[in-house]
């Protein structure tokens, strides 16, 4: 069972200790992780990156979802430049109709600010930046032991063979 996302994360000492609800309100617990490689990003449908993340976090998607290793997990966030005002539903249908998104789409949460989601609260304080800069703008890459890194200024793309070499490394 995961932390509530009110409780605080100074006492976390594992992602899988970690929950967060799915675009569809339901509770999604990190310990589901375990074992698998996960990309967690923050992600807008307004924005001037949307088009080429998307892009390439279905390319990305497609070219590792047969090894049912890896998971993508993509909070919708209105923080900046108000480029997410939709409600997750909404968010849900553009994300699938119209980019062809088929991994895991979170709720719509803060990243950063006192009502971030414990979620980033934990990544940030992990890996860094301490601050997320924008939509798109810092792709965490945590293995499947929990490690986590952060990756600032890459498409979705640059991650690919990072996600090769700990698959290999898994298999």
């Amino acid at each position: 069972m995961g932390i509530e996302n009110d409780a605080d994360v100074s006492d976390v000492s594992s992602v899988f200790q970690l929950s967060a609800r799915d675009i569809d309100g339901e509770n999604f617990y990190f310990e589901n992780l375990r074992g698998k490689i996960t990309v967690v990003v923050n992600v807008a449908s307004q924005c001037g990156y949307t088009e080429s993340h998307y892009r390439g976090l279905v390319q990305l998607w497609d070219s590792v979802k047969q090894t049912e290793s890896v998971e993508i997990l993509a909070f919708p966030s209105n923080q900046f430049g108000r480029q997410e005002p939709d409600s997750c539903q909404q968010i849900k249908r553009f994300a699938v109709e119209e980019k062809g998104v088929e991994f895991r789409m979170m709720y719509k949460i803060d990243v950063n600010g006192p009502n971030a989601d414990n979620v980033y609260k934990f990544l940030k304080r992990e890996a860094g930046p301490l601050t997320i800069a924008w939509n798109f703008a810092t792709y965490f890459v945590i293995s499947p032991d929990g490690h986590v890194r952060s990756f600032s200024g890459v498409e979705p793309m640059d991650l690919e063979e990072l996600i090769d070499n700990l698959l290999e490394n898994e298999l």
